[in-house]
């Protein structure tokens, strides 16, 4: 389930009716309360997935040393 766009819709007529930073904040929120717990903790496991994957090994464990450092411990082989 993929809500991000990628079309870009201009209109200078339209952008001086409308208020887009609260139409877009309605329609996030909108969007946020339909979801169930499960999809909501699915999309932030993606988001977080996706944002790890451009660490480094190090950072990762910088990352891991600061919040959970238990981690560590059950991660060595």
């Amino acid at each position: 389930m993929s809500f991000v766009s990628t079309f870009n819709h201009t209109n200078p007529m339209t952008d001086n009716i409308i208020d887009r930073d609260k139409l877009q904040q309605n329609l996030i929120d909108q969007i946020l309360d339909d979801m169930d717990l499960k999809t909501l903790m699915q999309l932030v496991s993606e988001q977080l997935d996706a944002s790890y994957d451009m660490y480094s090994i190090d950072e990762l464990i910088e990352e891991v040393e600061e919040y959970y450092p238990e981690l560590l411990k059950e991660s060595i082989t």
